[in-house]
């Protein structure tokens, strides 16, 4: 493999005229995953036919599987294992190791590049494996040992371009093409007679959060705007948030859903006329499904979130600096701009 260079010339220096079958390591997170859904179209435009597999955390198993050019989705239960630390749990973590090791790959593709991706691609069998340089590699350099050929990953950019420019790199492909996240055609917009909007409150890490009261403002005028609320939890203190956010509100103006799968949450968003919502999952999926999005953004910076569409989307705030309650009603405003009008019915 010395030979070989990014960019990679299929055909050439021992490589194959076009890659039948590569790897797609892409661990975690859920705005991770969506992220790297454009690049999957962009390979499987370059090269119709390849089989893509992918391998995930279970937990994120059902985004992958949305994509039609995904062949076969590895889910590997890292969370369970990790809770358990019992036998049972390294076993079943063990067998979907084992079948990911029975597939031979041309190219193993690891945009992730920690050390938890690192050792899927290190045990899956193919002859080139590629991955970003020890810089590059999410604060564990020691990633960077598992793989053949590095890339350096590019300053500035949202991890979506980053992603379609790697795989540019790697396999040929074109990043100029349209985003197609693959998923807005299962989950087409179908206007409702009273619009919503879903507040992705809910984040992984404390610091992503928007302050309880600006929630409770924004929801608030919403409501005078005559916007119905729609939001969900995923554990209890999401819950208890979610439960305090619409308290005051009238009692038909806010629903407070069960807590739902990631399938089951697509159709909700999907038929949401706005989404407000910080640096989660939900917002970058409201992103993909090209629903108007105000992003919230406190401690992670605006740049890490890019729309299907700028035209549909607002960031405020970031790297510090929390988002006031106006600036997200303006937002919301520009985006639907029936709330400065008083009740808002969509149009079809």
């Amino acid at each position: 493999m010395t030979r070989l260079a990014l960019p990679l010339q299929w055909g050439q220096n021992g490589l194959p005229a076009a890659p039948r079958r590569i790897l797609l390591v892409q661990i975690s997170a859920m705005g991770d995953q969506v992220q790297t859904l454009p690049a999957v179209s962009d390979i499987a435009a370059r090269w119709p036919g390849i089989a893509i597999d992918w391998a995930v955390d279970a937990r994120f198993a059902d985004i992958p599987r949305l994509h039609p050019a995904v062949r076969r989705v590895f889910a590997l239960p890292l969370k369970s294992a990790q809770q358990q630390r019992s036998i049972a749990g390294v076993r079943a973590l063990w067998s979907v190791v084992s079948a990911l090791r029975t597939e031979p790959y041309d190219l193993v593709w690891d945009p992730h590049s920690v050390l938890k991706s690192a050792m899927v691609s290190r045990l899956a069998r193919s002859p080139l494996r590629v991955g970003y340089r020890a810089q590059d590699c999410g604060g564990e350099p020691l990633a960077a040992r598992a793989y053949h050929l590095h890339f350096a990953r590019p300053a500035g950019v949202h991890g979506t371009e980053g992603r379609r420019v790697f795989a540019q790199a790697v396999l040929d492909t074109d990043p100029t093409r349209p985003v197609d996240y693959a998923m807005d055609q299962r989950f087409p917009h179908m206007p409702a007679a009273t619009a919503t909007v879903f507040l992705a409150h809910g984040a992984s890490k404390p610091e992503k959060l928007w302050p309880l009261e600006h929630w409770q403002q924004i929801a608030a005028r919403l409501v005078e705007g005559g916007m119905q609320l729609q939001l969900t939890w995923g554990n209890a203190q999401e819950r208890e948030r979610a439960q305090a956010i619409i308290a005051r509100l009238p009692g038909e103006a806010a629903h407070l859903l069960d807590r739902r799968s990631l399938l089951d949450m697509l159709p909700v968003i999907a038929q949401s006329s706005l989404v407000i919502g910080v640096d989660t999952g939900f917002t970058h999926l409201a992103a993909a499904l090209r629903r108007p999005v105000v992003g919230l953004f406190v401690s992670t910076g605006p740049e890490l979130f890019t729309p299907t569409s700028p035209d549909l989307a607002r960031t405020l705030g970031g790297d510090g600096v929390t988002p006031s309650v106006d600036a997200a009603w303006q937002a919301a405003q520009q985006l639907h701009p029936e709330l400065q009008c008083g009740a808002v019915v969509e149009a079809a």
